[in-house]
């Protein structure tokens, strides 16, 4: 039920406002697989081709993965840590939205802390996206025979595409979109472990070496 259970805030001691632990609620129309499949989807993102170029330019040597794996893992197991912390508290208080789980935990007059760095956040990603998306389809349209500038290509998927999508009320239709780029992006590292254990990036004679940023090369 939708209930309301007595529970141990800041506001006990005196020091802080009083919040109640709530059980059920809540009215969106997406499920919880809908959106562990746009979460995935959020979280690994732009970040599957970024970190491995990224480790690339750290060191070339094979030994620059242990640190590497070492710190993403930490990461990883931190931001885990974080998001398993927000669920808890946003059961706790009731809150559906970072700033009102801030404001009933913290304090009104500085929720609007989490709700810029969430707007940023987003205006982040999108740019990101975006930069990626013109990339790919400036690319994908010179494979026909066409020419397509980077900013025309930018322009036109942040017209066409993004803004639609920000747009949406109903985020749930975005799961089955979601599943297909988890999909796109476990088939992107098969491929590519694929070619690099069949040395295709071998040096000095790789088939895809050529292709591979100078300051990349191994």
């Amino acid at each position: 039920g939708g209930g309301a259970v007595k529970g141990r805030g800041r506001g006990d001691d005196g020091k802080g406002p009083a919040f109640s632990v709530r059980r059920g609620g809540g009215g969106g129309t997406a499920t919880m697989s809908d959106e562990i499949l746009n979460l995935i989807k959020s979280v690994v993102g732009a970040g599957v081709l970024s970190l491995p170029a990224g480790i690339a330019a750290f060191g070339d040597a094979p030994s620059a993965l242990l640190p590497s794996v070492v710190l993403i893992t930490a990461i990883g197991t931190i931001s885990a840590y974080m998001f398993s912390l927000i669920g808890r508290v946003c059961a706790m208080t009731g809150a559906s939205s970072y700033a009102e789980a801030w404001e009933k935990t913290v304090g009104p007059g500085t929720a609007i802390l989490p709700a810029a760095s969430s707007t940023f956040s987003c205006l982040a990603a999108n740019l990101a996206y975006g930069m990626i998306l013109a990339d790919t389809f400036k690319d994908l349209a010179g494979g026909i025979g066409l020419t397509l500038s980077r900013r025309n290509a930018l322009f036109g998927v942040t017209a066409l595409v993004l803004t639609p999508l920000c747009l949406l009320k109903d985020l749930s239709s975005l799961a089955p979109f979601s599943l297909l780029g988890i999909a796109g992006m476990a088939y992107t590292a098969a491929a590519m472990l694929a070619a690099y254990l069949g040395g295709n990036y071998a040096v000095p004679d790789g088939k895809f070496l050529a292709d591979v940023a100078e300051d990349l090369r191994p």
